[in-house]
């Protein structure tokens, strides 16, 4: 019994952890240092025939996170990424619009705050403007 007891009490104290990051940065949290970028989309512009950005599902193993990250490939530099948990449908989400250039990600960008992915899984979508004021729009796959 006291086994049980303790694998059980294992369980809860894992989920209620990742449940506590819900809704935070996950840079000052300190979730995005062993980060992994589980799903990954390129974003097409049926209108320009080319790729305007890309949205990446983010996923930290020790936080048991996810988050999602949109980097809009020049234009006017403007987006919005969500992330989804599928079990509960929860979603956060941010926005770019113009001064948030990443050297590293080649583009404009912006990143969510967090969801639990303990025992669940998630997605990401993503939105981008292109210089003409066109929107164009894809997810990631589950994780």
């Amino acid at each position: 019994m006291t086994a049980v007891s303790l694998l059980l009490g294992l369980g809860l104290t894992g989920n209620a952890q990742a449940a506590a990051y819900d809704g935070q940065d996950p840079i000052s949290a300190g979730c995005a240092g062993d980060a992994i970028t589980a799903q990954e989309t390129q974003i097409w512009d049926g209108y320009t025939n080319k790729y305007d950005g890309k949205i990446q599902l983010r996923y930290s193993p020790s936080c048991r996170t996810v988050w999602g990250r949109v980097i809009a490939y020049g234009g006017v530099g403007q987006g919005m990424a969500q992330v989804y948990r599928n079990s509960d449908n929860a979603y956060q989400q941010c926005m770019i619009s113009g001064g948030n250039w990443n050297d590293s990600l080649g583009g404009y960008s912006c990143y969510t705050p967090m969801l639990n992915d303990a025992g669940v899984t998630g997605y990401a979508t993503g939105w981008v403007h292109d210089m003409w004021g066109h929107v164009s729009s894809d997810s990631t796959g589950s994780y």
